[in-house]
């Protein structure tokens, strides 16, 4: 309870402090605003250990298994066309939320990527969870995640899941653990694959809106042919295959 409060405490006084920098939120500056104003000892102050995202990322980028941030890399951002290339990655990034729930009673979180410090928040609407980039700071009870710019954008564009990026220590999680493991069961899977293509199997599926990836079992990713959907009691409930389901759409 001790190590929540100061968690809190801690939303709040990067928020007091971003309204030091500016009264608007939308204002707020990050590191592509000014790359001086990156003060990444106060994200790990607010969110311990949450740095440790930059080493995992290192080894990640060291090993080529991802692309240099582009924060990071050299010579000014022009027009700044690294910052679009970002805040275009976390609206992707929006969509394949989406597509694993389309649920309206999602929760909201916040996530910040760690090398320019820049806060994004991703609040429900009538058909699930849109970015809105460049914030403040979390809200007091978000879920947060700490991540990085190049796995967002892998994640965006089908190349890693959201799964797979957290047991490698890419993003950690900051919140209660009826928020992590919720997060985790409905989105574990988002990034495995293209989204057009995710998109594809569920409308082929034609799985009820309400339907999240915790009722959903994926056989080693999402496949045209061979989609498994779970009923209530998390048994298989018939398979997916081209053109049409074989089983029940879903509960109901």
């Amino acid at each position: 309870m001790r190590v929540l409060a100061l968690r809190n405490s801690g939303v709040v006084w990067l928020t007091l402090m971003a309204g030091v920098v500016a009264p608007s939120s939308e204002a707020v500056a990050c590191g592509y605003d000014s790359p001086q104003s990156v003060s990444r000892g106060v994200l790990n102050w607010a969110y311990p250990d949450s740095l440790h995202v930059i080493g995992a990322i290192s080894r990640e980028v060291a090993a080529r298994r991802l692309p240099l941030a582009n924060f990071n890399r050299a010579g000014p951002d022009l027009f700044g066309k690294r910052f679009r290339a970002t805040k275009t990655a976390l609206e992707k990034f929006g969509e394949l939320l989406r597509a694993a729930s389309s649920d309206p009673s999602q929760l909201a979180f916040s996530l910040v990527l760690a090398e320019p410090v820049l806060w994004t928040r991703f609040e429900p609407s009538a058909d699930g969870l849109h970015a809105k980039v460049h914030v403040a700071s979390a809200e007091p009870g978000d879920l947060v995640l700490v991540t990085g710019e190049a796995v967002i954008s892998e994640i965006a564009l089908g190349r890693l899941a959201v799964g797979e990026a957290s047991e490698r220590g890419l993003i950690r999680f900051y919140g209660s653990e009826k928020q992590k493991s919720d997060f985790i069961g409905t989105y574990r899977h988002a990034g495995g694959q293209p989204i057009a293509k995710w998109a594809r199997a569920m409308r082929r599926c034609r799985l009820p809106p309400s339907l999240s990836l915790t009722q959903f079992n994926l056989q080693e990713g999402i496949h045209d042919q061979d989609i498994a959907v779970r009923d209530g009691t998390g048994k298989p409930d018939g398979l997916c295959a081209s053109g049409d389901c074989a089983g029940r759409r879903g509960p109901g």
